[in-house]
């Protein structure tokens, strides 16, 4: 694989899995329920769940597509799809293990194959917490599923509420990282379906939901698993945050210290700083290539909180240059670089020698 000097695994890469072919990864009773695409009268493409679309929002995706995307922008590649054509772009990029999220809403997206140099990122049913617990017990069995994905809210309901607690109890106890992904193109009615993004609801413009929601969605979960007293209730949980960048973390660590300091008495469940878990060993967060703060994020809240992520091949990726783009940023000293590029991602995600590349 990479040849390059330092380990790089990429903590937060994406596949396009075949909308239309999940049946065939289901139990047969469950078949007949896959999820499939169907298109409207004005040309727009809809993922149909159990008979509801998954989103009722049009910010691209029909005949205007165009309209949304600058004439460089590459929105796909091969690589998305099938495995063994991921492998040359990793190796382009100089990437040694790709860390895989999911796009669509199927449980058996679990089951599929996988690549030794490519680890998984279970999907759990958290609206049916004894069934995430079931489904998480089942990943912990499979190597190559290194963690599993946490929506933002589920049903509009935050991360920090207790209906969730079994979940994180058996992710402590079984000692697999939870990863909060964000999304967009979703909407819902709150307590009964759908994820909603932060602002999305008042933005008509993909490029606006799409440069709030991600690192809003991401501020507010963190907010609310600590203030909701999550890590301290269970200590040896870790969570991650992917695909929202981190400038936003001394700000928002700064804050939320703020506000526990002025408000204490609406933060009754939490025994210490926020910036003390934000600076801790329970949650991780993921970086942008381009982020020029980087390097005083990790003077702010440690060097051992920040991975690098290639976020291959959604359109605002920058392959095949991002682990050059990392590398760039004035400020990246070889330790910060060995642990932001590979080391960070290896301990967060308990990868062993067997699951590296020989170097």
């Amino acid at each position: 694989m990479s040849m390059a000097t330092h380990l790089v695994i990429d903590a937060d890469g994406h596949c396009y899995e075949p909308d239309n072919d999940l049946a065939k990864w289901m139990p047969a009773e469950f078949a007949k329920r896959a999820p499939n695409r169907v298109t409207d009268s004005s040309g727009y493409s809809h993922l149909m769940i159990e008979g509801r679309l998954s989103s009722r929002r049009r910010w691209g995706g029909g005949p205007d597509r165009a309209e949304v995307f600058a004439p460089h922008i590459e929105r796909a590649r091969p690589g998305m799809t099938d495995p063994l054509k991921r492998l040359p772009d990793m190796d382009e990029e100089g990437i040694d293990v790709a860390i895989i999220f999911g796009t669509s809403i199927a449980l058996s997206v679990n089951g599929m194959a996988d690549k030794p140099l490519m680890k998984g990122v279970g999907l759990i049913a958290v609206q049916d917490p004894p069934a995430a617990v079931k489904e998480l017990e089942y990943l912990a069995q499979h190597r190559s599923i290194v963690t599993a994905m946490l929506p933002t809210n589920v049903y509009g309901i935050n991360l920090g509420h207790r209906m969730f607690d079994p979940v994180y109890a058996a992710a402590q106890e079984i000692g697999m990282p939870l990863s909060v992904h964000p999304q967009t193109e979703h909407d819902g009615q709150y307590g009964v379906w759908g994820v909603m993004g932060a602002g999305s609801e008042r933005m008509e413009k993909y490029s606006y939901v799409h440069m709030t929601s991600f690192p809003f969605e991401l501020m507010i979960a963190l907010m609310h698993l600590i203030g909701e007293g999550v890590f301290d209730r269970y200590p040896k949980l870790r969570v991650g945050f992917m695909e929202g960048a981190c400038g936003w973390l001394p700000f928002w660590s700064e804050r939320l210290d703020e506000h526990f300091h002025k408000l204490r008495p609406q933060w009754p469940l939490l025994k210490r700083k926020p910036s003390e878990i934000i600076k801790g060993p329970q949650v991780a967060f993921t970086c942008e290539p381009e982020e020029m703060i980087l390097p005083y994020v990790l003077d702010d809240i440690g060097i051992t909180q920040v991975m690098y992520a290639s976020d291959y091949r959604h359109w605002d990726s920058e392959f095949p240059d991002s682990v050059k783009e990392v590398k760039k940023i004035p400020g990246m000293t070889e330790d910060k670089l060995r642990h932001v590029l590979g080391e960070n991602a290896r301990n967060w995600f308990n990868l062993k020698s067997e699951d590296l590349p020989a170097r």
